[in-house]
């Protein structure tokens, strides 16, 4: 079950917390001036000791808001790295069959594509989705590479050597690609964004109060946390999840292209016809 909550449903707490509060200080303030409180104090409020207050809650949400926003740019660069290596497995792989015998090398090589091909699209969706279990077609085309690999008869230690190889290869790039699927999903919990809409609505109450005798002031201060706040939360939620194709910040399968761009004009030949699909569209 996915804990996190995506950009809209976060910027909207944000936004909810934020009304919250500033609708809770202005019924405050109502409730003194009806009952003359405000006259009788024997000091403004700023000075009643609120300012440390409103230090430690901006201390606290301004700290809360960047520990989020590193944790989740060092998912989303590290998610990249595990993108990168998945891409350079595969083109180790795809150079290590042409240590095998001919025949072996152009079947190998034939399905090594397919796969590639099904990983930048059925699989990449299957991320994009956030499927844990990724798409059916790459799998069939990674069982058909385990099977046509398991298949070989090395003749030669040179043969043998690129046989062990690209079976190591293989395994690297499953598992990043794994990896890959496991890291779209995001990784903070939902109980972090109530500590933050918390702490929000805390500082931005406590600042109402303090500020209702001075209306710009309270503007300016009060729309600055706020835009603050909500290019806070959307950095940190876009890069938590890297697969977002709305975002600027979206993984898309470049490398893996890049790679076959390459492999394709090193080997020419008849791999790189179109590929069949071993499972159905859906």
């Amino acid at each position: 079950m996915n804990n996190t909550i995506a950009l809209p449903w976060a910027l909207a707490g944000l936004l909810l917390a934020f009304g919250a509060a500033v609708g809770l200080g202005l019924l405050v303030h109502r409730i003194e001036v009806r009952r003359n409180l405000i006259d009788g104090r024997d000091g403004r409020l700023v000075s009643d000791g609120m300012g440390g207050a409103v230090g430690f809650l901006g201390g606290a949400a301004a700290f809360l808001l960047g520990v989020l926003m590193l944790a989740s740019i060092d998912h989303y660069y590290a998610t990249r790295n595990v993108v990168d290596a998945e891409a350079v497995a595969y083109a180790a792989a795809f150079n290590s069959a042409a240590d095998l015998a001919a025949p072996d090398q152009a079947r190998i090589q034939r399905d090594l594509v397919c796969l590639m091909r099904s990983v930048s699209t059925d699989s990449w969706e299957a991320t994009v989705a956030e499927e844990l279990t990724g798409a059916r077609n790459t799998q069939l085309w990674r069982a058909r590479v385990r099977d046509s690999v398991t298949a070989v008869e090395p003749k030669a230690a040179a043969q043998s050597n690129g046989l062990d190889q690209l079976q190591s290869e293989l395994l690297e790039a499953a598992k990043s690609g794994q990896q890959r699927l496991l890291d779209g999903d995001s990784d903070l919990p939902f109980v972090l964004w109530i500590l933050v809409y918390v702490s929000i609505f805390l500082l931005v109450f406590v600042i109402t109060l303090m500020l209702r005798p001075y209306p710009l002031m309270a503007a300016v201060s009060l729309g600055t946390i706020l835009i603050l706040s909500l290019a806070m939360v959307w950095v940190l939620t876009a890069f938590a999840k890297p697969f977002t194709q709305h975002d600027s910040v979206y993984i898309s399968p470049r490398a893996l292209n890049g790679v076959m761009v390459h492999l394709e004009q090193v080997y020419p030949g008849a791999a790189w016809a179109p590929c069949e699909r071993l499972a159905p569209s859906k």
